[in-house]
């Protein structure tokens, strides 16, 4: 008797505890986090699942990954590292993401073009860094095809992701910038998106779906901060 009326007040005390969401953590590009933001939230409200973000560069974040970092899926601004945890058969199933693109811009989201670069004004170039961050890598890429990666690198100020080399441009920190933008504003290069599943979680599948189902464009960082 004592026992009954023992579980019985628990349930009553508790009646949530047999229903708490469910949770998935999602390792995401930083250039990506501003629009994965608002199709967390609306996964959320259609399924009984709390998306968890976890942003930063795509090289730092598979980094982590390899070492053991427990997320559910990981959306990459790249193909290469996606491929490599497909090779290490860590992914469960994948798919192409969105496209964002690489632009330049400057103190008052002025778009100058790379020659302009090189005038003695501009002292200050944010690029996120090349070695993990593949909106650096394409910048880099655009500027060796330009002949102008060696005449503008005593400029160059590295960030550790996409997203902090917007705010760098946003603060005014930095004279200008290689960021996200959109297609409309004289995009230099594309990057891909592409996302893996990395546990067999039923929540990481419905989400992958929700993802990949949809056509993206990245905004531009610097419009969506504001």
């Amino acid at each position: 008797m004592f026992t009954r009326i023992y579980l019985l007040l628990i349930l009553l005390l508790f009646p949530a505890m047999g229903h708490a969401e469910e949770t998935i953590t999602v390792a995401v590009a930083s250039s990506l986090y501003p629009a994965m933001k608002g199709q967390a939230a609306r996964f959320e409200k259609e399924h009984a699942v709390q998306v968890r973000l976890i942003s930063g560069s795509t090289g730092r974040l598979y980094n982590q990954i390899v070492q053991g970092a427990p997320f559910d899926l990981f959306i990459a601004a790249d193909d290469i590292r996606p491929a490599r945890l497909i090779e290490q058969g860590r992914v469960f199933a994948e798919g192409g993401a969105g496209l964002g693109y690489l632009g330049v811009k400057s103190r008052g989201n002025g778009l100058p073009g790379l020659e302009q670069l090189t005038i003695s004004a501009v002292q200050r170039i944010v690029l996120p860094n090349p070695d993990v961050a593949p909106f650096g890598q394409a910048a880099k890429e655009a500027l060796k095809q330009q002949g102008l990666w060696e005449v503008l690198s005593p400029k160059f100020v590295y960030a550790q992701n996409a997203m902090q080399a917007s705010l760098m441009v946003d603060q005014g920190l930095v004279d200008a910038g290689f960021v996200p933008v959109t297609l409309s504003e004289s995009a230099i290069a594309s990057i891909s998106y592409r996302a893996v599943m990395l546990t067999e979680r039923a929540a990481a599948r419905q989400l992958l779906k929700y993802v990949t189902a949809k056509e993206i464009e990245i905004p531009s960082l610097l419009s969506a901060q504001r």
